[in-house]
């Protein structure tokens, strides 16, 4: 494995990373000059680094706020080349292998109830991009890019979208075994957040009994890791809906095998489209109806139809998100049905318990989201966006070349 000396942490370092520079440029690859790390960040040697729909809205000014300029990326996994003064106190050290996921404080009300998705200053910390991210200013900017202008390097606390980076120690969900194989670093760089999220969405909100119908629109990543951890449950039914046929027609053999019906909804009114849902169910007794619908893309229309196919007293949840998100029903409707309604961010998932789940699934054959991957050399980005815009990919993964596997750190 290719390896680079380890940085200078008192002066800073010079990597190359994915920069969106304002929502109307290209993304484009460029030197990046970091200064010294500060006292609770890593620097990380990036093994892999995969695509999320999130970092394609970041870089066009449309993810919740966030904006250009900025580094990109929020999942990955690498080798901590380098400590600040205070991450000692957290079990890491230069040559530990690890996967990182969404940042938290880790001491408000929610954090220490083990919802840190929700916590306090979530916003502020993954979504500002700034360096501490909690006091709002611009002066502590600690990266530029090749123009000398600076930029935010902190998108999800991690910016990890480059082949050495700097993040907050935070946002290490689990340290990897030594002998974590490259293959492997590359996989588990996946986890992060899509996969996690879709997931979580079944087994931390769901939480589905055995024999439940479970409907999911939307076949990219978070939906069909909702799909793949939705088998682990025995559903009676689990169906999976999205308007491409091209996407439903590529669909790895272990989601085909998990579910029991796939629904091209592109070529259906929407009238058509709740009757072939309701139907798939009828056999349940009564007008049919899901347990549980799945909302991964994040569109009104979809929420509402999520709402006219759910049996009575079941529960709709809104895993994706976008501006436009509303759920288009009266409360008459709401209120006669008795449904539950239920947002979640990252699937409710604290990453250092959620990831190796994931991982140990994984290991096990149980949890194959492996399946949906699909790797690129690190300057591939252009081809991967691509690929994903065309429906050819499922999840796409950036391989860095330059990874540093910490078998020869050097002092």
């Amino acid at each position: 494995m290719p390896s680079s000396p380890s940085p200078d942490l008192t002066k800073g370092f010079t990597s190359e990373a994915y920069v969106a520079l304002s929502p109307t440029t290209p993304i484009t690859l460029q030197s990046i000059t970091y200064g010294p790390i500060a006292a609770g960040e890593i620097v990380l040697s990036t093994a892999a680094v995969s695509v999320c729909a999130s970092d394609l809205k970041a870089a066009a000014g449309k993810f919740h706020g966030c904006s250009p300029p900025m580094i990109l990326g929020h999942e990955c996994a690498g080798t901590i080349l380098g400590v600040g003064v205070s991450v000692t106190s957290q079990h890491l050290k230069p040559g530990d292998k690890v996967v990182l996921s969404y940042d938290s404080c880790r001491s408000c009300v929610e954090c220490l109830a083990g919802a840190s998705a929700y916590c306090h200053d979530l916003v502020k910390l993954n979504l500002s991009g700034l360096r501490q991210g909690v006091d709002g200013s611009r002066a502590t900017a600690f990266c530029t890019a090749a123009s000398g202008e600076p930029i935010k390097g902190h998108f999800f606390g991690q910016s990890s979208m480059g082949r050495t980076i700097v993040a907050r120690a935070n946002c290490v969900a689990v340290k990897l075994p030594d002998d974590t194989t490259p293959d492997q670093m590359r996989v588990f760089a996946s986890l992060g957040c899509g996969i996690q999220t879709g997931a979580g969405a079944i087994l931390n909100v769901a939480r589905p009994e055995p024999n439940s119908s479970i409907c999911i629109f939307g076949a990219g990543s978070v939906g069909l890791a909702a799909c793949l951890a939705a088998n682990l449950t025995s559903p009676k039914s689990l169906v999976v809906v999205d308007n491409s046929a091209a996407k439903l027609g590529m669909l790895p053999d272990c989601v085909r095998a998990a579910v029991t019906d796939l629904v091209d909804s592109s070529v259906l009114m929407e009238e058509q489209l709740v009757e072939r849902l309701k139907g798939l169910t009828s056999s349940d007794g009564g007008l049919g109806g899901f347990d549980y619908v799945l909302d991964c893309v994040g569109r009104g229309e979809l929420a509402k139809l999520g709402h006219r196919v759910l049996r009575p007293r079941g529960m709709l949840i809104a895993v994706g998100g976008s501006p436009d998100m509303a759920l288009q029903v009266t409360l008459s409707q709401h209120l006669t049905k008795g449904v539950m309604f239920r947002g979640t961010h990252q699937g409710d998932s604290v990453p250092s318990i959620s990831i190796p789940l994931m991982i140990d699934l994984w290991r096990q054959g149980k949890f194959p989201f492996d399946k949906l991957l699909s790797f690129y050399e690190f300057d591939a980005l252009d081809k991967a966006m691509e690929d994903l815009k065309q429906g050819k990919v499922i999840k796409p993964v950036l391989v860095n070349n330059q990874w540093h596997d910490g078998a020869a750190q050097e002092d």
